[in-house]
């Protein structure tokens, strides 16, 4: 990797200042506050409750609105390495963790509007871990990896939002902005479902090489594949007001919850906007972590009268690979209970396992939609093939199907 400026050095956060911040969350959460008006309290409910009485949300003794949210993603996998097919069932979807959460608005302050947030993951067999050596494997256990989020939330209509604490870095799914309907079973880490599994050799033997050491979607400083999903740390972030579709958001932070990584700092810059009959969304974020540095982005465009879209992500790493993923989809309202959404999905890689590697892969998906049942049912059908130096690998297949329930 090419050297250059570096961050300066920060001290990481200990586990120590990590939980003392928590208690002071805990002491602002339980002071009391006085009466809540009904309009007061549909601020920051969207999407998980409508404040019109929805069983999520709960107003406590202090006055203040608690919000439960999560969702479950069970799903059941089939992997072919060229040679040898085994089903994995049940599994966690990796590209959907399972996952249950909290919003808890403290008292106003000013314009200010404090919200606590805390959201653990409950993924205890995820589709990204089995393999023909561990086909059981259940990795998941009661232990501070599996918090996503643990922050306070500053929102102020006129300055934006402060956030401080465990949280998605500026740059988390910068690659992933997404109008296909499908991302729960096709999105651009392509490895997600079957991150863990064994490549075989064209000789028929299995080597130690995994689908997820040859495909990253960069998503700021977090490598995919076998590593958990998303980029959150332990960081201050700054999320501007949104001005005629752009926010700008930047954060700097440590890894706390596992040892790995160092000071880590990004920015993103996202825009949204509709177009008469067409909707669009693209970002784009520069993640920096020493002498490591990422510049990723995506777009995604949908055409609201067809449900013709068209998704494209591409980054890379400094002296570290780069990708490129393109999706063609299609949604369509066929039935009344729900949409249905279609798409097609090609991605490659250069350079990401080693110096000359290739991985290809091309995906079909279908996702039907149950909106009264805040539920989805889900297909996908995924080619693998890799090349690497005097490596030459059999392509694979992975299937997967399952569900997913939002609440």
């Amino acid at each position: 990797m090419t050297s250059g400026s570096t961050l300066p050095s920060l001290k990481p956060l200990s586990l120590r200042t990590f939980r003392c911040a928590v208690l002071l969350v805990a002491v602002m959460i339980i002071s009391p506050q006085g009466p809540i008006s009904a309009e007061e309290k549909k601020i920051d409910l969207t999407p998980f409750s409508d404040g019109t009485g929805d069983w999520r949300t709960r107003e406590l003794f202090t006055g203040a609105l608690v919000t439960f949210y999560g969702q479950l993603s069970p799903a059941i996998l089939n992997y072919d390495d060229g040679a040898v097919g085994r089903t994995y069932a049940p599994v966690g979807n990796s590209n959907k963790t399972s996952r249950i959460g909290l919003r808890w608005h403290i008292r106003q302050l000013g314009d200010w509007r404090p919200v606590f947030r805390a959201e653990i993951g409950i993924t205890p067999r995820p589709s990204n871990s089995v393999n023909l050596d561990t086909p059981h494997n259940v990795d998941w256990i009661a232990d501070e990896t599996n918090i996503r989020k643990l922050e306070l939330i500053l929102n102020h209509p006129r300055l934006g939002a402060l956030s401080f604490g465990q949280g998605s870095m500026a740059t988390d799914s910068i690659t992933e902005v997404d109008y296909s309907g499908t991302k729960v079973a096709a999105y651009s880490d392509v490895s997600a479902i079957a991150a863990a599994q064994f490549l075989r050799l064209a000789d028929g033997t299995l080597s130690t090489a995994q689908v997820g050491e040859f495909i990253d979607n960069f998503e700021g400083s977090n490598i995919t594949g076998t590593y958990p999903d998303g980029d959150r740390k332990m960081r201050a972030r700054y999320d501007s007001p949104e001005f005629n579709g752009l926010i700008f958001s930047a954060a700097v932070g440590n890894e706390v919850l596992r040892d790995e990584g160092g000071t880590n700092a990004d920015a993103a810059l996202t825009y949204e906007r509709e177009f008469g009959d067409y909707k669009f969304a693209s970002g784009i974020g520069y993640s920096w972590e020493s002498d490591t540095k990422v510049l990723s982005g995506s777009m995604s465009a949908l055409h609201k009268p067809s449900g013709l879209n068209l998704t494209m992500a591409l980054g890379g790493q400094d002296d570290g690979g780069d990708f490129s993923y393109f999706k063609l989809g299609l949604l369509r309202s066929y039935w009344a209970f729900g949409e249905s959404a279609l798409s097609i999905d090609f991605y490659q890689g250069n350079d990401i396992y080693s110096a000359g590697s290739r991985s290809r892969s091309v995906g079909l998906a279908f996702v039907q939609s149950f909106d009264r049942l805040n539920l989805q049912g889900f297909a996908l059908l995924r080619r693998y093939s890799f090349d690497a130096a005097d490596l030459d690998f059999l392509d694979s297949t992975a299937m997967m199907t399952g569900l997913r329930w939002v609440f």
